[in-house]
Order: C-alpha cells, then sequence, then structure tokens
C-alpha cells in the first residue's frame, strides 16, 4: 500500500468492514490486507476494535462529505430531489449502512461504540440541517434529529426492500399530509 503502517491499517480495516463486516473482521483479517504484522494494529490503534471503530468513523465522514458533495452540486429540485439523491447514496455505500446496522442490532453493544455512535449522531443532525438548507434559529437540534430519524429509517428499508423504498416524492407527500 505505501502510505505508511497506520494509514495502511485504516484503509485495510475499511475494506474489511466492507467485505466481511464488523464482527466477522478479525485482526489478522486487517493485518493480512494492510500488508504488517499483527503487532502493527497494537501499536498503532491499542486494538482491533479500536481500528475498526476509527475506520467506520472515517467511512462515515467520507459518506457524509460526498453526499454534501452530491447535494450541493445539484441543490435543484427541493426537498424531493435530494430525498431522492440520498436514497441513490445507499447502493454505493450498501456496506457502510450494513455494518452501522449489524452493530446497532448488538444487544451488548460496547460503551466505546455506542460512545461512538451516540457522538457521531450528535455531530450528523447538525451536518444534515447543513446539507439540506438550514432550520430556523433554535431548531437546529429538533430539524437535525427529524432529518436523522429520515435517513436512519430510510436506509432500514433500503437494506431491507430497495424496491419498495419511498422516493422522495412519497416523502414530500407523507410530510404534507401529516402537516395538515
Amino acid at each position: 500500500m505505501g502510505m505508511g503502517n497506520r494509514e495502511d491499517l485504516l484503509t485495510a480495516a475499511k475494506h474489511c468492514l466492507e467485505a466481511k463486516g464488523y464482527t466477522r473482521t478479525t485482526a489478522r483479517d486487517v493485518a493480512n490486507a494492510a500488508g504488517v504484522s499483527l503487532a502493527a494494529i497494537g501499536y498503532h490503534y491499542g486494538t482491533k476494535d479500536a481500528l475498526l471503530q476509527a475506520a467506520l468513523v472515517q467511512a462515515l465522514e467520507e459518506w457524509g462529505q460526498e453526499l454534501g458533495r452530491t447535494l450541493g452540486a445539484s441543490p435543484a429540485g427541493g426537498f424531493a430531489a435530494q430525498w431522492d439523491r440520498v436514497i441513490e447514496s445507499f447502493a454505493a455505500n450498501r456496506a457502510l449502512w450494513a455494518v452501522q446496522f449489524e452493530l446497532l442490532a448488538q444487544r451488548d453493544l460496547p460503551p466505546e461504540v455506542r460512545k461512538l455512535f451516540a457522538g457521531a449522531h450528535r455531530q450528523a443532525r447538525l451536518g444534515l440541517v447543513e446539507l439540506f438548507g438550514g432550520a430556523p434559529t433554535g431548531a437546529e437540534a429538533q430539524v437535525g434529529a427529524l432529518y436523522q430519524a429520515l435517513l436512519g429509517g430510510l436506509a432500514a428499508i433500503w437494506l431491507a426492500d430497495p424496491d419498495g423504498t419511498p422516493t422522495g416524492e412519497d416523502l414530500l407527500a407523507a410530510m404534507r399530509a401529516i402537516v395538515r
């Protein structure tokens, strides 16, 4: 790989997460994919789980940046078109969503992973408000939570039934029906 062991491990961990998921990825899988010794994981990250968590955080950040570029590149179309682009992003990032749901479904989610998700979700709420065009002053957290609920729910639906996932127009019609 040639970037340096730390970066090689992070890249390899992202590939392993995509290919095998979180619970089936072993330290040996990551070390082999990175072309380094098992000891390099301990040296650079402490544990395999810390490495996989760092890889997941980086993958989520990359997805968020890509989504921001996608939504920013074609802001026309409003709410429905933006959500259609979000739904399209699920196909390109299926493994990322599958890993998140795999972790969230664990009965005894390790405290450090729970903390990781909690922090990422809080940060994501504000990022989603920015991506979708803001919120009234003082309502950013609530609007962000609504966007996050839509995002997570749509991802779950898409993972189970891609063809049955509501479209952006479906979401807009539902929102209008609720507000009436």
